[in-house]
């Protein structure tokens, strides 16, 4: 990264904010919707090399734990930027799970050499639900009343709902096989995705998972795979070089760090920090 990092509200002094714009990355072709707000993000980052931190985070973590040959769960993988760059850092298969029908559609545009994607959302158990769908952008959807509530505004007055299938982790694994990394960006479902995970975390746990944890998730999520994943991490982007950090599970937000959602790394292994 060449460039001083920037807001996400100064990207449109780089990237109009209509229109598409397509990009060739990790051998696919990704389109991205410029009226989108993260997405403008996204093209401002291939095409000027500008640091984002909220997406650079995800990146320097799939840089640093995706090893050649992994086997990846992208859920809650949306249009499948975090997808190509789980590719991009080296995995030969990753399994992109979406439930809102809409992103999905763009999402399945991927799938083939190496991509897999399934157009459900990870919960408990098998069957359905309703998801609340975000209205600010096309980012955030989520199955809990708890994110809806805390988030008020990427929702809106009159929150719209849809239908989605739900599955589970275990059942994912006995279709496709056993997975060297999870990365769980599900909005509050985190905790029911373990609880439908228990077969896959008994018999062969991911070395690694990713995960953004919001309030009291967190710690729930933190005492639930604490068998399998004992060690805790909270990752950072320092803002003195632009470097990933992982720190203590319960470091706190600061000015050294630039703001970020609450990101964690769950480990089977112990972590060696700076």
């Amino acid at each position: 990264m060449n460039h001083p990092a920037i807001p996400l509200g100064q990207i449109d002094a780089f990237i109009r904010p209509q229109g598409q714009v397509t990009f060739t990355f990790a051998g696919k072709n990704i389109t991205f919707a410029l009226q989108h707000r993260h997405e403008r993000a996204y093209a401002a980052k291939l095409l000027f090399n500008l640091e984002y931190p909220q997406s650079d985070i995800d990146s320097m973590l799939f840089e640093r734990f995706v090893r050649p040959g992994d086997k990846v769960l992208d859920a809650g993988a949306n249009i499948g930027f975090t997808t190509l760059e789980c590719l991009d850092a080296g995995a030969c298969k990753v399994v992109a799970v979406e439930a809102v029908p809409e992103i999905y559609d763009r999402l399945a545009q991927l799938a083939g050499d190496g991509i897999v994607t399934v157009n459900k959302a990870l919960s408990g158990a098998p069957g359905t639900a309703e998801i609340t769908i975000s209205v600010s952008h096309n980012q955030g959807s989520s199955l809990k009343d708890e994110i809806s509530q805390m988030f008020p505004g990427v929702f809106g007055d009159h929150p719209r709902k849809v239908q989605v299938e739900l599955t589970t982790i275990d059942e994912l694994v006995e279709q496709h096989g056993n997975f060297d990394l999870w990365k769980l960006d599900i909005e509050g479902a985190e905790v029911d995705a373990l609880h439908g995970a228990s077969q896959a975390l008994r018999t062969a746990p991911p070395r690694i998972i990713l995960t953004e944890l919001y309030g009291d998730f967190g710690q729930q999520f933190q005492e639930t795979i604490s068998a399998s994943h004992p060690f805790a991490y909270r990752a950072f982007i320092r803002v003195s070089d632009y470097s990933l950090v992982l720190t203590d599970y319960a470091t706190p937000q600061s000015d050294d760090f630039y703001p970020t959602s609450p990101t964690f790394v769950f480990s089977t292994e112990a972590i060696a920090l700076p």
